[in-house]
């Protein structure tokens, strides 16, 4: 067993060095010719973006969990902004929110569309960020504990709420809920301020 381990481990150097080792055959490349390809590329994203990656309120995305390889499908139903959730008020939730601080909370409907059963809250996991900005905000886990707890079975699908705790400022006209954030999967729908 040793033998086949050292082995194994001997094999996978070899290949990491070849491929860190490569030929780099394009070293003739003028920074030109790179200067373009990058500015193609952003072209490129740009049409992209514009083309529909990002999803509004009422359409359905099929989203794959990167981490899991586990297909679902989400239709965002609603966003709404309360200072309440549930009996739920945000000063009891932020102590010392602003003026611009609100509940943001999402209905959803989560479908399974894998082979197996899925528990929501293990693979369908969202952040909300502010428009065009990275990182984002969590959904407050004590209020929608009971939906992301639901397993689905294939096929089967359910309703739930997220509820974050979000704030307005500057010029944001809109938060986007983003699943499989910072992940090839990356998929967002753009839910509009009232």
């Amino acid at each position: 067993m040793k033998k086949y381990l050292g082995f194994i481990s001997i094999l996978s150097l070899i290949l990491i060095l070849g491929a860190c080792s490569g030929n780099n055959e394009s070293e003739g490349e003028t920074t030109e010719e790179s200067t373009e390809e990058t500015t193609d590329n952003q072209e490129e994203s740009t049409e992209e973006e514009s083309d529909g990656s990002m999803y509004e309120i009422g359409d359905t995305a099929e989203i794959e969990s990167f981490e899991w390889e586990v297909p679902y499908q989400v239709t965002v139903n609603s966003f709404d902004q309360a200072q309440e959730y549930d009996g739920n008020s945000l000063d009891s939730l932020v102590s010392n929110a602003g003026d611009s601080h609100f509940l943001g909370i999402v209905n959803m409907t989560v479908k399974n569309i894998a082979d197996e059963p899925i528990v929501i809250g293990e693979y369908v996991y969202p952040n909300m960020v502010k428009g065009g900005s990275s990182g984002g905000e969590q959904y407050v886990y004590d209020l929608s504990e009971e939906d992301v707890s639901q397993e689905l079975q294939p096929d089967e699908e359910a309703t739930i709420d997220l509820v974050y705790i979000l704030s307005e400022y500057g010029d944001n006209e809109h938060f986007e809920l983003t699943f499989e954030q910072m992940s090839p999967n990356e998929t967002a729908f753009r839910l509009p301020l009232e």
